[in-house]
């Protein structure tokens, strides 16, 4: 059945019309519906960035935590060293007027050390302990003296290292917060060796009492002097007494700060032996003004025997973060300290014994130091100074070396060629005035015209000298490497003739060189091995001297270990 209604369907269709393939009317038309803009959905605000954690304070005492724990009760340091001295010494350029070369000891070897302990709230909370000293063993050598007797010999260089022997540079307890009234917290009591800064820093056995707080600052003490000078035991009558005291007053700790604080000090050496020499009273006030955070003027004036002895003003600015500005200026009186107030005229261990100073004659002095950083590679700094005699110009007045005029300029750049790497160079070049000998002095077998060492006719009338420098640093604590070398020129007054006719002494009639030439050279190693052990190394030399060219050099090599616990 199925099959036979498909075949009628397909015979109907082949019987109708063909179909029309001509269209009678035209299509319609078809437009397309503009498309709607979706309105789109609002982008979401971005969500407010965190605020960063607030800043942690700077620890100032960071640093000091890499080198030992501050809340620990007791910390200790020590320091081991080894030195070798040398020079050579050839007989057939001796010239002049020099030590037998077999009395000099031409190789030197010794070894010191420092030591250091402290504790903090040990048996007792408030009471504090601290010890420094130092020792030197050196063996002494002994050559025979014409006369038959066994004198020491001579070191390749003189130093303070002559002799063996232990010397304590503090030795002292403190005690703080002791009372149990909380207003009498600022007070501190110290007793034994120390050192006192006041108008000069004096060492001294004896009692410190300091009262500090943010407004006021005070102290007070009391003891005898400490021979800084010498090892030898010394006697209490061959020391001063010394006293003194100091206030300082600070308005910038004010509620309303106000940008000044004032300062005054006393101190006091007074004879209480025969041997010992005049007493000496002084006194200091000073006047700190700091308008800005980057300024600060400083003025302070020192007596004597209530006398002016000293002026200084101080200009400190800051251009900037990386430009530093300092001035100085100076006025001393003929009635200041020879070096400094421990040394009176026939104190047997005055320093002037060593230094021979001279008289002490008014002077002005003038500096100005700036230093920069440029690139952040490059360290420059520039220093020019200015001194001048204001002694009078009468040739009868005194006159000293020490204190003539001269003019001073130097610098010194470091470029940092890499992370850890730095190149440096320096210049320095003073012309000093001198006074002209009336006579050169004659090379005649009888002559008790030998000037002495402050004689203003001595000393060099200008100098030059360059250095240069080679730095390595591997990092704060961990290793660092440095080398440096300088040239110096020298030219000195013609003042010995080798003619015995004063007039006609030029530079070429005398025998004694009016230039010299030196140069020289270091090279040090320091290194940390963790955070308590330090190496350090350095071996330095220098050219012969003019003046003593049987000497031909001198050597030196430093080793030292500095321990921390």
């Amino acid at each position: 059945m199925r099959h036979a209604a498909l075949v009628c369907a397909l015979c109907a269709t082949a019987s109708a019309e063909p179909p029309k393939l001509r269209l009678d009317h035209a299509p319609p038309s078809l437009k397309m519906r503009a498309a709607q803009s979706i309105p789109a959905k609002p982008a979401p605000k971005p969500a407010a960035a965190p605020a960063p954690p607030p800043a942690a304070p700077i620890d100032l005492g960071a640093d000091a935590a890499l080198v030992r724990d501050v809340d620990r009760p007791v910390s200790a340091q020590f320091n081991l060293g080894y030195v070798v001295e040398g020079t050579a010494i050839v007989d057939h350029e001796r010239r002049f007027s020099a030590p037998d070369p077999a009395s000099i000891d031409q190789l030197r070897a010794y070894s010191l050390g420092e030591g250091f302990l402290s504790t903090r709230g040990v048996a007792v909370d408030s009471l504090s302990t601290y010890l420094a000293a130092r020792f030197q063993l050196v063996p002494q050598h002994h050559v025979r003296a014409p006369d038959g007797t066994e004198v020491p010999a001579l070191p390749p260089v003189a130093t303070w290292f002559d002799r063996s022997g232990i010397e304590p540079r503090n030795l002292w307890a403190e005690v703080k917060d002791f009372l149990p009234d909380r207003r009498f917290a600022p007070l501190r009591v110290r007793a034994g060796e120390q050192y006192v800064y006041g108008p000069w820093v004096v060492h001294i056995y004896g009692a410190n009492a300091a009262w500090e707080e943010k407004l006021v600052r005070a102290n007070v003490y009391v003891g005898t002097r400490v021979p800084d000078y010498t090892l030898a035991r010394v006697s209490i009558k061959d020391r001063a007494l010394i006293s003194g005291a100091s206030v300082r007053v600070d308005l910038r700790d004010l509620r309303h700060p106000i940008p000044f604080s004032f300062a005054i000090e006393g101190l006091s050496l007074a004879s209480i032996g025969s041997a010992t020499g005049q007493a000496s009273h002084n006194a200091q006030v000073e006047i700190d003004w700091r308008p800005r955070k980057d300024v600060a003027l400083i003025a302070q004036a020192r007596t004597r025997e209530q006398e002016l002895a000293n002026e200084h003003l101080q200009l400190r600015s800051r251009y900037g973060q990386v430009t530093n500005l300092v001035f100085d200026l100076t006025h001393r009186h003929n009635g200041d300290w020879r070096w400094d107030p421990t040394v009176t005229e026939t104190d047997p261990l005055a320093a002037k014994r060593y230094l021979d100073l001279g008289p002490v004659l008014p002077q002005l002095l003038a500096s100005m130091r700036a230093g920069t950083l440029i690139k952040e590679n490059i360290d420059l700094y520039v220093r020019g100074a200015a001194s001048s005699d204001l002694a009078s110009k009468d040739p009868s007045d005194p006159k000293s070396t020490f204190a003539a005029s001269y003019l001073e300029l130097g610098g010194a750049l470091e470029v940092r060629v890499r992370r850890t790497l730095a190149v440096g160079a320096s210049a320095l070049t003073r012309e000093t005035t001198r006074v002209k000998p009336l006579a050169p002095i004659s090379d005649t077998p009888y002559t008790d015209m030998l000037p002495a060492q402050s004689d203003p006719t001595l000393g060099e009338r200008d100098m030059v000298e360059l250095g240069s420098t080679l730095r390595m640093n591997l990092g704060a604590r961990k290793f660092s490497a440095l080398a440096e070398g300088f040239a110096r020129r020298t030219d000195f007054p013609l003042t010995y003739c080798a003619v015995t006719n004063t007039s006609t002494c030029n530079l070429l009639a005398t025998s004694v060189p009016t230039t010299d030439w030196r140069w020289g050279g270091r090279v040090t190693v320091d290194a940390w091995i963790g955070q308590r052990l330090r190496i350090f190394a350095a071996y330095e030399l220098s050219s012969a001297l003019k003046y003593q060219p049987e000497i031909t050099g001198y050597k030196s090599l430093q080793l030292v270990m500095e321990g921390i616990y």
